[in-house]
């Protein structure tokens, strides 16, 4: 987690301290990579007013700020999907939020060109099962499919977290093709298997929640 960072500055000859709050630490690095696909430290540290010196010790390193980074971006992106969609709770929500969701995901722009430029940072930071990265996304989701369960009468065929694990790394397969297989990532398939999975029927995506606006 990020912790706060302290900066020097000049007040009446003297030398003040000031905290700089582990909020700002994130959303201003959350700010950096989604205007630039990737996250230099120095400049960070630079828009901070700290050292990169204190930066890297008190956040251990930019694989883990990035971690945090991606974090942030897929709990933001899943509290804008379930807003977005309104279908009832069942499990056609269930797919019409992760659908909308993971399109998101994948039509960022900030995060492909990250993949593209630092292809083996994202693969560690995206792809490892033990990693921070994809436990968040998987609890995100197991947490959203909870909501479910308690708002109506559908019930996964797994146990919830058990499922939210098969569905991440099911969908993790798609939208991080580039990484995986060399191929184009894509959305449509990993909407179909979920169906697939519920008893649902297969649609034709005339049902599927709109494309997302830029945001």
């Amino acid at each position: 987690m990020t912790r706060a960072v302290s900066r020097q500055s000049g007040v009446e000859g003297a030398t003040a301290r000031t905290i700089v709050p582990p909020d700002t630490v994130l959303s201003t690095a959350k700010r950096v990579f989604m205007a630039t696909g990737s996250l230099e430290m120095r400049a960070l540290a630079r828009e901070l007013g700290i050292g990169r010196a204190t930066l890297y010790r008190w956040n251990r390193g930019r694989e883990e700020l990035l971690s945090e980074v991606l974090v942030s971006l897929a709990a933001g992106n899943m509290r804008r999907a379930e807003s977005e969609v309104d279908t009832p709770p069942g499990a056609l929500r269930v797919c019409h939020v992760h659908d909308l969701h993971i399109r998101l995901i994948s039509g960022s722009a900030s995060l492909r060109a990250f993949i593209h430029s630092e292809p083996q940072v994202a693969s560690r930071l995206l792809l490892d099962a033990g990693g921070t990265v994809h436990l968040a996304a998987t609890r995100i989701l197991a947490d959203f499919m909870r909501r479910q369960q308690e708002q109506s009468t559908w019930r996964p065929p797994l146990p919830v977290d058990r499922f939210a694990h098969v569905v991440a790394r099911m969908a993790e397969t798609y939208i991080y093709a580039d990484l995986i297989a060399r191929a184009e990532p894509e959305t449509a398939t990993p909407d179909i298997i979920l169906r697939l999975m519920l008893g649902l029927p297969v649609e034709d995506g005339t049902d599927r929640p709109a494309e997302p606006a830029e945001s």
